[in-house]
């Protein structure tokens, strides 16, 4: 080789080492950017979520905003859940202290934007592997084809899964998805046969015909835009065709759409691979804008808003870093299954969490995703505990606004998984989340090559999981509601004991005041939740007790909690002290239900109404219904008690010293043997008097006896016993004591 090839050689090995450190360079700097753009301090972002321990009114909300009037804006209100804006940083640091403390509020955080899973941007494509994979697939570019090699059978064995089905005599029933995303292009002729249509709406009328709160969502709502409008289109004058708007691109979600529910056989385009059941795909827009940003709080209603609508499965193709216990909530008291994807930074979700893919909840599959391969790449994030599946992912052909793409990355894998348990729930059993992400885990396809990286290493198998649905027990049973109503000083306590017996578990125990019907809990969206199996109630009356399971079973009590009505006992005695300078009176106070929150008493004939201005009586305290005390004078004096529900009691007595006029022993002489007991009783006249009668023993080496009269004989010999009363009246008894009885 002569030296000028050398020196031209030498210069090409150095440039592409040049491009290779500098497209490196530029991969850590794209991955930093997309991580820096899920920790982002949101500085702009002055919106808090709000969830109240109930559901507040107006007022409520007045009264706690009433100092930061300008400064607060209540954007969205739903049931316990607001949504507030405020002006400024400063403020917002300020009020969110206050709000955190409040008596009010459950938990208070802020509006975090969320994220699409995507990575790639190819253009249409027509081969799809994961349905079948024989070694190869292709990919289609605007004007060319290229072949890629693949690892045969490398695929979710959706194409047999689809003969399986075709041959069964199995009954199906209608399986809903909700697609929480980006828009969906609902007119693409490859998904329009297979978007959900609200059944009790009428279009275009402006009307909420089924009351549900937002009108005219005919095919599902646009949560970013506050409308109807699911689908963004901008006609482009060199395709001729309804592409998707740039500032509210709509792309990701119609993409995710045709992964699940694109028609079959119709000569166009790409098939779902859930195409071959009753599919209907619901659309629930979230994420929009040239960076297909969402927020949390839309991302909640719009998972209330299809558990309320029926849907089966909820896929989640976007996340965030942030951790929202609302979210989390909100997606743990749904009835639907979840599938999440787990992000695209290739970065250990271990350490570092993206939600909700790391919820790790029942109800819920986080996924990652391979290529054709069956292999982990770069961009995928994993976590041995925390990403439990992978799923195809990569060079995924699919429909997008007006046309078709190839996309990758985890919000591809998401609806492969979703699709399969779409084919799950079309059998016209009770399935349940938790029973069909079992079947999924159970009959993976496995993938040594992913032991290190998920929770269970492989992608989901169609075929064996249809196979697998007739193994599964059903739950047909309502869960048992039960109660005990407490009364805790001065409110009323239901103690709720809700116990799903037919597997699929207690999902939501919520509650309403008056005679209610199961429709008004909106499969358990509305109502206030049963916390810590407990209503606290601060008035009797008519309440509904709502109970629900994840197999979508409910079950409604109607009880009528009775107040207490009925006012405190008061009872009592006195006693006059021996040289009649001091009575003391003793009371009880009885109340068998609420229990009694204050006792007092004045002199003087009284009525309820004279104890209640704020310091009027004296007030006793009670010790297990006990109290007592003193007065100087005979007289008329009253006694107060009121209930921990308002009852009220007065009694009015007569502390009247009544000297005795006569005592006297029904004996003047007993006799007893060594080591005997035995009363003596002194009798005084009159009966009701108020003297107080002490015993003596003149030696009480032989005799003993106590205040009670009883006497005991110590050992031989004769003694004196003497009743005496305080106003100096006596009287004696002998007592003779013998050594053996006869």
């Amino acid at each position: 080789m002569d030296k000028k090839k050398y020196k031209i050689n030498i210069m090409l090995i150095i440039s592409m080492i040049s491009i290779i450190v500098i497209a490196s360079f530029l991969l850590l700097k794209y991955e930093d950017s997309i991580l820096n753009k899920y920790d982002a301090d949101e500085n702009e972002n002055r919106e808090l979520i709000l969830l109240f321990h109930k559901i507040p009114d107006e007022e409520d909300l007045d009264m706690l905003f009433k100092d930061y009037k300008g400064a607060v804006y209540i954007k969205k209100h739903f049931e316990n859940f607001v949504l507030i804006s405020v002006s400024d940083n400063k403020v917002c640091r300020k009020i969110t202290d206050y709000l955190e403390n409040h008596p009010l509020i459950k938990s208070v955080e802020p509006n975090t934007a969320i994220y699409l899973m995507q990575y790639t941007n190819d253009s249409y494509s027509s081969a799809q592997w994961p349905i079948y994979n024989p070694g190869y697939y292709s990919v289609y570019s605007a004007n060319s084809k290229r072949e890629v090699t693949s690892l045969y059978d490398m695929d979710m064995d959706v194409s047999e899964a689809w003969v399986f089905m075709e041959q069964e005599a199995a009954k199906r029933k209608e399986v809903v998805v909700a697609i929480i995303d980006t828009g969906v292009d609902y007119t693409h002729p490859d998904l329009a046969e297979h978007i959900w249509i609200n059944p009790n709406e009428i279009p275009d009328d402006g009307i909420d015909n089924d009351l549900n709160g937002y009108v005219d969502d005919i095919h599902g709502w646009d949560f970013y835009n506050d409308d109807a409008s699911i689908g963004h289109y901008k006609f482009d004058n060199n395709t001729k065709l309804n592409l998707a708007l740039p500032e509210d691109n709509d792309d990701h979600g119609t993409h995710i759409a045709g992964i699940i529910g694109a028609v079959a056989d119709n000569g166009m385009g790409i098939a779902g691979i859930a195409s071959n059941i009753d599919i209907k795909l619901m659309v629930l827009k979230i994420n929009g804008g040239v960076d297909g940003t969402g927020s949390i709080s839309d991302a909640v209603l719009a998972i209330k808003y299809a558990t309320e609508m029926g849907a089966d499965i909820c896929n989640i193709s976007w996340g965030t870093t942030q951790y929202s216990k609302v979210l989390e909530e909100t997606i743990k008291d749904s009835d639907m299954l979840f599938v999440a994807a787990a992000g695209n930074l290739g970065k250990d979700n271990d350490t570092r969490p993206v939600y909700p893919a790391g919820f790790m909840l029942d109800n819920l599959i986080s996924v990652t995703f391979v290529d054709a391969n069956g292999r982990i790449t770069r961009l995928s994030n994993y976590g041995k505990n925390s990403v439990e599946i992978a799923a195809p992912g990569v060079d995924i052909m699919s429909t997008v606004v007006g046309t078709y793409q190839t996309l990758s990355g985890s919000s591809m894998a998401a609806p492969h998984v979703s699709a399969v348990a779409s084919l799950l729930y079309s059998y016209d059993k009770n399935l349940y989340p938790q029973a069909v992400k079992e079947i999924i885990i159970k009959t993976l396809k496995p993938i040594s090559g992913l032991e290190n990286y998920v929770l269970y290493p492989g992608i989901p198998n169609a075929y064996k999981a249809v196979q697998e649905v007739n193994n599964i027990q059903e739950d047909m049973i309502p869960p048992v509601i039960n109660i005990e109503v407490i009364y805790d000083k001065e409110d009323i306590m239901i103690s709720v004991n809700a116990v799903d017996e037919g597997g699929s578990e207690l999902r939501v125990i919520r509650w309403l005041a008056g005679r209610r019907k199961i429709s008004d809990f909106n499969r358990g969206t509305t109502g206030l939740a049963v916390e810590k199996n407990q209503i606290r109630l601060s008035k009797a009356g008519e309440y509904t007790i709502y109970a629900a399971d994840y197999a979508g079973n409910e079950s409604l009590q109607t009880y009528v909690i009775e107040d207490d009505t009925s006012p405190p006992i008061i009872s009592y005695n006195y006693f006059i002290s021996e040289d009649y300078n001091n009575r003391e009176v003793y009371i009880k106070v009885i109340d068998n239900k609420s229990g009694i929150r204050r006792v007092k008493y004045l002199p003087g004939k009284r009525k309820t109404s004279d104890f209640l201005p704020a310091g009027s009586g004296v007030e006793l305290e009670l010790t297990a219904g006990k109290s007592s005390f003193n007065v100087k004078n005979d007289g008329i004096y009253t006694l107060y008690a009121i209930d921990n529900r308002g009852n009220q009691s007065v009694k009015q007595i007569e502390v009247k010293t009544v000297l005795s006029q006569d005592i006297k022993f029904t004996q003047k002489e007993r006799t007893l043997y060594v080591g005997e007991e035995s009363y003596l009783r002194a009798f005084v006249k009159p009966a009701d008097t108020t003297d107080i009668i002490t015993y003596t023993s003149s030696d009480r080496s032989v005799v003993t006896i106590n205040n009670k009269g009883k006497v005991t004989a110590i050992k031989e010999g004769t003694v004196s016993i003497t009743a005496r009363t305080n106003n100096g009246l006596k009287t004696v008894c002998r007592i003779i004591v013998k050594k053996t009885t006869p």
